[in-house]
């Protein structure tokens, strides 16, 4: 099954109860990880509706999706093929993603839940703006504005001031 551009969380942190997701540690490199969907009712795909999780406080079905990147592919926009990123580059992030995925149905230790078998990463969407074509991406690589480290005084004994006339007022 596939679902195109949907939005969504990876999170590569092992499951621990009682502890909030940023105390969780790391999974380590190549172990399963999860990515995260949000589906309105209307919008939730009735071939995984089984697999959903309700949120009492929006409303809003969460479906996890598995990842074992050993048996995943994953694929930047342009359809070029990459290996799994670090999970600290995409821990927490939000990211709009093509999904290939195979639906099992098991019980017990059988495997049960979306299992991606390849994923497409468009790009991140947890920021809210959009590169701007003739911006200047190395306004800061020469001298940073912000790092002086003069202080006020000794900026203004560097300044020129011109002695004006004594007398009338120009205005």
């Amino acid at each position: 099954m596939k679902l195109e551009k949907i939005e969504g969380y990876f999170d590569c942190r092992k499951f621990k109860a009682g502890l909030s997701r940023n105390q969780r540690e790391f999974n380590k490199y190549g172990e399963r990880i999860n990515f995260s969907v949000g589906f309105a009712d209307e919008f939730l795909p009735s071939e995984i509706a089984e697999f959903a999780n309700k949120s009492e406080k929006s409303g809003i079905n969460y479906v996890n999706f598995k990842i074992f990147p050993k048996n995943c592919k994953f694929y930047l926009s342009n359809a070029k093929q990459i290996q799994c990123p670090e999970y600290q580059l995409i821990d927490g992030g939000k990211f709009l993603v093509n999904l290939s995925f195979n639906i099992k149905h098991g019980k017990g230790t059988e495997p049960n839940g979306c299992y991606v078998n390849a994923i497409q990463i468009i790009r991140r969407t947890d920021n809210i703006f959009d590169a701007v074509e003739d911006g200047d991406l190395n306004v800061f690589e020469e001298k940073d504005p912000f790092a002086e480290k003069d202080s006020f005084d000794e900026k203004l004994k560097n300044v020129k001031i011109d002695n004006e006339p004594e007398g009338d007022l120009p205005f």
